[in-house]
């Protein structure tokens, strides 16, 4: 550990307060891990790592916090991973029944986005739509707005390849375009909505997503559809539209994206938007960026 908040603090440059914030957050990890009678960090498991958060969140850690320790202890594997020092994978890499996603306010896990997305039926109009608008909030990130005033114009989807995504214009806050990915599974189900379910409506305008009567899909439709799905899905039932755009956001940050290219992705402006919207603590993403990215 020391080693690595050595590196640390001569490679990322970060304020003495947030040093003894990392540093406090690892401590705390090696002293329940010594707790449990364990010595070593490379002897950690990733069930012994998901315990730790759920006991920390039961002792009333804020989730900022949390995700900060998630982050310290997933900088520093990394860390021993560069060293040549983790002989086994990496513990903070968690899979099966390791359900960290859970343990994050108002994120959903990525399987919970996926069987959400494969909640609406598929054939008839409205399955067909409602797969395509879930696939636009996850995959795309879109605010309800932006999904709103989405047009048929908008989309360049014959660039998509088995290599390339699609691409989407995207109309933000304060009228500011910008250029959105668009892969996989969601741009086939966005194409079978169009070639499939939305000429069955008479479209009152050149708007992607449509109303029974063919009119531009209201904000309270969408916020509508996906608590109807959540509650089909099994899942919680605060779901709304925000948290599969949070949830695209922190899936991509923790999983390791670059912090910048988030921000692009989502359309912010500013750094610390980007934060806001997903617990994750600026510094800590810049300064793993920084110590890790090759082009950081």
């Amino acid at each position: 550990m020391l080693e690595y908040m050595a590196a640390l603090a001569a490679e990322a440059g970060l304020a003495a307060n947030t040093m003894e914030a990392y540093r406090r957050d690892l401590m705390t990890a090696g002293a329940y891990f010594s707790a449990l009678g364990i010595t070593a960090w490379a002897d950690v498991t990733a069930d012994e790592i998901a315990q730790l958060l759920a006991d920390r969140r039961a002792e009333g850690l804020a989730p900022t916090s949390l995700v900060r320790l998630i982050a310290s202890l997933r900088g520093m594997y990394r860390f021993l991973r560069t060293e040549n020092r983790l002989p086994g994978r990496d513990p903070t890499i968690f899979e099966g029944k390791v359900h960290l996603w859970k343990r994050l306010p108002d994120v959903l896990a990525p399987a919970d986005c996926l069987e959400l997305l494969d909640t609406p039926a598929s054939e008839g109009w409205k399955g067909l739509r409602d797969r395509a608008l879930l696939a636009l909030l996850y995959g795309g990130g879109l605010r309800v707005s932006e999904l709103c005033d989405l047009k048929l114009g908008d989309l360049s989807l014959e660039l998509a390849t088995d290599d390339a995504p699609a691409i989407i214009r995207v109309c933000g806050k304060g009228d500011k375009e910008r250029l959105v990915p668009f892969g996989g599974i969601g741009v086939e189900r966005l194409q079978q909505w169009l070639e499939e379910g939305r000429p069955k409506l008479q479209a009152q305008g050149k708007w992607v997503l449509l109303s029974k009567s063919g009119r531009r899909l209201g904000r309270a439709r969408i916020f509508q559809i996906v608590r109807e799905y959540a509650l089909l899905a099994g899942i919680r039932p605060d779901i709304h539209p925000h948290t599969l755009r949070h949830s695209c956001a922190t899936h991509l940050l923790l999983g390791g994206g670059d912090l910048r290219s988030v921000q692009e992705f989502l359309g912010h402006s500013d750094l610390r938007t980007t934060e806001r919207y997903t617990h994750v603590e600026v510094e800590q993403l810049q300064a793993l960026h920084k110590l890790h990215h090759p082009r950081g």
